[in-house]
């Protein structure tokens, strides 16, 4: 029987049929690999991971779409290529209501980065900006992941749709709409504010082709419980402007900020929006959209140096773990996207 979206009203829905690939073991042998969901595909997928070529293929044909679980687990750079990822899990389900509790979980961040550490490891707003900025690097390198988020209620210590995205969608809702919104990016993360925002006019996600350098005009609004304390526009990885928040009270309670500034677009790029609350707990609560693509003919967009090296360095460092533990298919998909990332090196500046 093929699965159909299920109602429990009018405007709550969920699809019966999702696949998660959890993997801390290869052939009985302990070796972590990571997490990728299958979201939306329409019968049980008969492809085992690793490899995972087949299995990624089979979910796309079904129309679904593929997930990434946290941007740190071991294989999680190694797979993108490959399987065409779809997604990427920006408020992923490290990020807990109670409080901060994996400083010491992950594959560590590139120098480059700076990221902010403490004696116990990541602090909350230096795992917030590792994945921020682990995204940024896949976007310069032209993998157009869409954000999205993810609780791990029941497991994790946080309620069902803490860290959550909502997508855009015109008229009457249904699960079909929802769906394409967030396959088109025309979405944002948060685990707070709420955050809707155009370019020129244009939902996020929307893609300007044979457009031409000059200053795009970026509009919305930031809506938050405690005030906003910044709302930074974010160009091809870099804050290239910020907005300051008006914390207007609003009448329902809260505080609401405009967005109105033109942001100037010199070569092909990508574009977004994320702001911050400012809290006297400290606690790290944000609203990041997904990207919108100017492409700008004869100006393509470039990655730079050091985060093509990073993406590198993930893979051949999986590949020597893994040598002697996966299958030679398996090592050889690793080979094809480390290949990948080092023929964008070859643009990088």
């Amino acid at each position: 029987v093929t699965p159909k979206p299920v109602y429990t009203d009018p405007t709550h829905v969920y699809w019966p049929l999702n696949t998660e690939y959890e993997l801390f073991s290869v052939n009985d042998k302990p070796h972590t690999l990571g997490a990728v969901f299958a979201l939306n595909h329409k019968a049980p997928i008969q492809h085992g991971i690793p490899p995972t070529t087949a299995a990624a293929q089979e979910v796309h044909a079904q129309g679904g779409l593929l997930e990434l679980d946290k941007h740190a687990w071991e294989w999680t750079m190694a797979i993108i290529p490959t399987m065409k990822v779809d997604l990427y899990d920006l408020t992923n389900n490290h990020m807990w209501r109670t409080g901060w509790g994996v400083a010491g979980w992950g594959i560590p961040s590139a120098d480059y980065m700076h990221i902010e550490r403490d004696a116990e490891g990541w602090t909350e707003a230096g795992w917030i900006d590792y994945g921020f900025q682990n995204y940024y690097a896949l976007l310069d390198c032209g993998f157009n992941l869409r954000p999205t988020g993810g609780t791990g209620t029941g497991y994790h210590p946080v309620p069902f749709g803490w860290g959550r995205v909502y997508a855009h969608i015109t008229g009457k809702f249904s699960y079909e709409k929802w769906l394409k919104a967030l396959n088109d990016g025309d979405s944002f993360v948060t685990n707070g504010p709420l955050l809707t925002t155009t370019v020129e006019g244009k939902p996020m996600g929307h893609k300007f082709g044979a457009a031409t350098p000059k200053a795009y005009l970026v509009e919305g609004e930031a809506a938050s419980l405690s005030p906003i304390g910044r709302i930074e526009i974010v160009v091809n990885g870099s804050v290239v402007q910020s907005v300051k928040p008006e914390n207007r009270k609003s009448p329902k309670g809260g505080y609401v900020s405009r967005i109105h500034i033109t942001v100037p677009i010199t070569g092909s790029s990508w574009l977004l929006v994320r702001c911050y609350e400012n809290r006297p707990d400290k606690r790290v609560r944000f609203a990041h959209t997904a990207p919108v693509h100017i492409s700008i003919p004869g100006m393509p967009l470039r990655p730079r140096k050091e985060e093509v090296a990073f993406l590198i360095k993930r893979v051949q460092d999986e590949i020597a773990r893994s040598e002697g533990v996966l299958s030679a298919e398996a090592i050889a998909e690793y080979r094809q996207a480390l290949k990948a990332y080092q023929t964008v090196a070859l643009t990088a500046k």
